[in-house]
């Protein structure tokens, strides 16, 4: 199984954050060559971090800790 995109811009060291499923990545060198690379890249879109004024991708369903979270707890209530 391949990494996921989480996975390579964390592994990479792009600055990250989420809001629940969607993963926020700063635009750089780095995230640009793994997110052209992204099997959805058409999903993507960018915006300007009202925090830092800095241009950020946005990848809607891909902060992988809120599917794994989710994976805990539904196996969880399958006991």
């Amino acid at each position: 199984m391949s990494e996921g995109i989480y996975d390579q811009l964390k592994a990479a060291g792009v600055p990250l954050e989420h809001y629940e499923s969607d993963l926020y990545a700063k635009v750089t060198t780095e995230s640009a060559n793994i997110v052209n690379r992204y099997p959805f890249v058409s999903q993507v879109s960018t915006f300007y971090n009202n925090i830092d004024h800095e241009l950020w991708y946005d990848i809607p369903f891909a902060y992988q800790p809120f599917w794994d979270e989710k994976e805990r707890i539904g196996k969880l209530f399958k006991r």
